[in-house]
Parts: structure tokens; C-alpha cells; sequence
């Protein structure tokens, strides 16, 4: 009984079709057109399965391919990551949807009722057992090696429950995920909206891998990169070895190009886009079954990273897939997806 990783969620990865004209750009055309070429390249290798608001199921259904698999389902943004349940297997060997609770990333929106209810409507759709709790948590702020410990974000996860203090926090986290093993990450990307989130700087690639990110050494955020790699370097798994530890690239943020967002309607409330940089990080990969995709965000680095990649994990297939228009609304390909059982 443990959380369970991605590669060893065998359902469809599920994705959510992006519409919001307050958050993406151009009714979320750019956004939708980058989504598709991503299922063009996942297709082959992985089952994949788009969520479309009802509102829009007609008219999505009636545009793209029949060779994808649509559901309509209702939600308020499209991070199925952050929304969705994680999955833990129980003495049955059964995948239980562990739902938590959800704050638009400490009130980024104020509307996300639908976003509140998505993790347990769609355990429901799946006939999946559900349970509840009350612990406000996003899926990008947590990775599993599958094998009983994980990394978790503490800058994001106090912040959104004032009330409990880390230590109620990391014994709550044990004993429901099924944990042996639980590191912090103390530090938090100041381009990262969500508040801190492990899929944007340490991940999972396998049960004895670790991913990181590491700028160069005139960055500006080079010592507290650095200060981190070395913790990772000290974790150990439940058997007390150490991980391999795959150091990327990380790069500058991305000044954002101010007339590619006049088309967005700002609201009250809704982070206004366009203003701030934007993160860029290749740890915010999708791993399902032996595929990895790769965010590429048109940079000298894509490539770097790529090749590191395939080098570390030969017995994987290292794909780069564009999401260069995710991270104008504040993701990657990670927090674009949600593996299912």
C-alpha cells in the first residue's frame, strides 16, 4: 500500500481542454492547437482522454479527430493535475482517488467551485472508490518514487493551511498517502504562481531517479539551486540507498511578450496575465509508461535537456513536446495531465 506513481497508472492520461478567456489568450485557440499536437505525440505510445467543459463538448467534438477520446466534465480551469485526485493502492491492490481540497493556488481566481468538485466527480466517472480530505493540496506540489516516499512543497502547502503546522502536516500526508519517507522542499521558484510546486523544480522519473533543475552560475538563483541539489543528493529511499539524481538545465525566465495578450479579458479577482515572468522548467515532464515527454518552450536549452535525458534513462523514450503556450497561463505538460488507473 503507497501512493502510486505515474508510470504505474496504466489508465488513460487524462487532459483538460483550456477555454477561459480571462486566463488564456485568443479564447484559448493557441493553447487548444498546443494540446493537440501534445495527444498526436502521446497517442501512439499512451491512451489519452480530453476533458471538455459540457458547454463546449459539441463544438470540440464536431473540430478535432475522432481518434481522441473526449469526456464532457466540468471544471474551472484546465490543470487536471493540480485537481485531480492522487491515486493510493490499498491491501486489495485497488487504486482509492484521494481527493483534497482546492484554493485556486491561494485565491489566483475567485469562481473555482467546479474545480473543488472535479477530483471526486471523476473518480465517480471512473467508478473509483473516493475519499475526502480536508487538507488543502494540489497534485503539482507532491512526487512519489511509488515505493513509499515522496517529495512535497512546504513553501505552497503551509501557506494554503494556516492552521496546521508542517509537522501535522507531514504525519497527516504518512498516514494517508502511505508514506515511509517524506522530504520538504524549502525553497520556491519567485516566477511560480502556485506558490511552490516539486513538479517545477524536483521529480520522479522512475522508483530509483530523481529529477532537478539547476541554473547557471550567474543566475541569480544559483545558490538556492544549488543548496537544493545537494539536499536531494541526500535523500534516500525506504531501503536507505541513495538516487540517481538527473540535473537539467534551468532556465531564465521568459519576459512575456505583452501584445500577445491583449486578447484576454481581465476580471476582478483573475490574475492578470502578461505582466510577470514566466517560469520555464523541463522538470515538469510527463512520465507514462516508458514515454517521457518533455516541455520545450523554444529555447537554446530544449535541446540540452533532451539529450540529457535519453543519456540518463536509455530505456526510455525521451520525447520533447512544445509548451511554450501552457506557460502563459502559469503551466507545463505536468500540470497539464492527470494519470489514471
Amino acid at each position: 500500500m503507497s501512493l502510486l506513481a505515474d508510470w504505474e497508472l496504466n489508465g488513460p492520461l487524462l487532459t483538460l481542454w483550456p477555454f477561459r478567456n480571462d486566463v488564456w489568450r485568443d479564447n484559448g485557440e493557441p493553447a487548444q492547437r498546443q494540446l493537440l499536437q501534445f495527444a498526436e505525440l502521446i497517442q501512439p505510445y499512451q491512451n489519452l482522454l480530453i476533458g471538455v467543459h459540457p458547454d463546449k463538448y459539441d463544438s470540440v467534438r464536431q473540430r478535432i479527430s475522432k481518434e481522441f477520446s473526449l469526456i464532457p466534465l466540468s471544471y474551472d480551469d484546465a490543470w487536471p493535475r493540480d485537481i485531480g485526485p492522487l491515486w493510493v493502492r490499498n491491501e486489495k491492490q485497488t487504486p482509492i482517488a484521494h481527493g483534497f481540497r482546492f484554493s485556486a493556488w491561494h485565491g489566483l481566481y475567485p469562481n473555482f467551485h467546479d474545480d473543488q468538485l472535479f477530483a471526486e466527480r471523476l473518480a465517480h466517472h471512473l467508478g473509483a472508490i473516493y475519499r475526502a480530505h480536508d487538507l488543502v493540496f494540489e497534485g503539482g506540489a507532491i512526487s512519489t518514487d511509488g515505493a513509499g516516499t515522496a517529495v512535497v512543497h512546504s513553501v505552497s502547502v503551509t501557506r494554503n493551511n494556516p492552521t496546521w503546522s508542517e509537522v501535522e502536516i507531514e504525519a497527516y500526508l504518512k498516514a494517508e498517502l502511505q508514506l515511509s519517507n517524506l522530504y520538504w522542499l524549502y525553497f520556491a521558484h519567485p516566477a511560480d504562481e502556485t506558490g511552490g510546486h516539486a513538479d517545477n523544480q524536483v521529480q520522479f522519473l522512475d522508483a530509483n531517479t530523481i529529477v532537478v533543475s539547476l541554473p547557471n552560475s550567474a543566475s541569480s538563483l544559483a545558490e538556492d539551486y544549488a543548496s537544493q541539489l545537494n539536499q536531494v543528493r541526500r535523500w534516500t529511499n525506504t531501503s536507505g540507498a541513495p538516487y540517481k539524481v538527473i540535473v537539467l538545465p534551468q532556465p531564465e525566465v521568459i519576459t512575456p511578450i505583452a501584445s500577445e495578450y491583449h486578447s484576454i479579458r481581465e476580471q476582478a479577482g483573475v490574475l492578470p496575465r502578461g505582466k510577470a515572468p514566466l517560469l520555464a522548467s523541463y522538470v515538469n515532464f510527463v512520465r507514462a509508461g516508458k514515454i517521457v515527454l518533455v516541455p520545450q518552450f523554444g529555447l537554446d536549452t530544449d535541446a540540452e535537456a533532451l539529450l540529457i535525458l535519453r543519456r540518463a534513462a536509455p530505456d526510455l523514450t525521451v520525447i520533447g513536446a512544445a509548451a511554450d503556450e501552457f506557460i502563459k497561463a502559469g503551466g507545463a505538460l505536468h500540470c497539464m495531465t492527470l494519470p489514471t488507473p
